[in-house]
């Protein structure tokens, strides 16, 4: 057997889970290189570039779920639900950390508004793709899961209320949560013929979320 034939019957076998895990890793890792990381995981987080992260968070999300709420893929819709939404937790962490308004910088605006303008084409050209912009934020919540107390010792905030409670989304039942995700997306998407467009679009989405960051950061 050819390396070339091992490699398809290997994407063959996995499900999309799976195939999302291992080959949009270099994404992953790269996105995780970002100055907001560093400052989380090894102190010197400072409220603003917080509060700024929540802000350009609740703007992806908000474009994320209105796009998957009114698709009618069949696809799609067997993969989302309200259950997923998060946008109204970060309204509720913005109006405690910042009653008067977030601010974005330019370049960080811009980088919000790359990502804007991914999911606008996804929506039009390639629906399903959404659910690699998806995957890729659900996922999230598995390191935000770490992250959670950091922030809260740093910015001197309690867990489970609000300025905290989009980390703090799924309390202690973090990977139940990502489980049933992958369950039902999988049971979705496997066997539909869409698995290296949402492949694609994963890969482009830790892009642009490692650009946002790094705008925040400074980097």
């Amino acid at each position: 057997m050819s390396d070339a034939t091992a490699t398809v019957d290997s994407n063959v076998s996995q499900g999309i889970m799976d195939r999302l895990r291992t080959e949009t890793r270099p994404h992953h890792d790269k996105a995780e290189r970002n100055g907001f990381g560093v400052m989380v995981m090894e102190g010197g987080l400072q409220l603003s570039p917080y509060v700024e992260h929540l802000a350009a968070w609740k703007k992806i999300l908000s474009h994320l779920e209105s796009a998957l709420r009114s698709c009618d893929d069949e696809i799609v819709s067997q993969t989302w639900h309200e259950g997923l939404a998060k946008e109204a937790l970060l309204h509720q962490d913005l109006e405690q950390l910042a009653p008067d308004g977030p601010v974005l910088s330019d370049a960080t605006s811009e980088s919000v508004h790359a990502f804007t303008d991914y999911v606008d084409h996804l929506t039009k050209e390639t629906p399903r793709g959404l659910l690699g912009v998806l995957y890729v934020l659900e996922g999230s919540t598995m390191g935000g899961s770490v992250m959670k107390s950091r922030i809260a010792s740093q910015l001197s905030l309690t867990i489970d209320e609000p300025g905290l409670l989009y980390y703090g989304c799924y309390g202690n039942k973090v990977g139940l949560h990502f489980k049933e995700f992958r369950l039902r997306m999988g049971g979705a998407v496997d066997g539909s013929g869409s698995e290296d467009l949402i492949l694609e679009a994963a890969g482009r989405t830790f892009e642009l979320v490692g650009d946002i960051l790094r705008a925040i950061a400074g980097d």
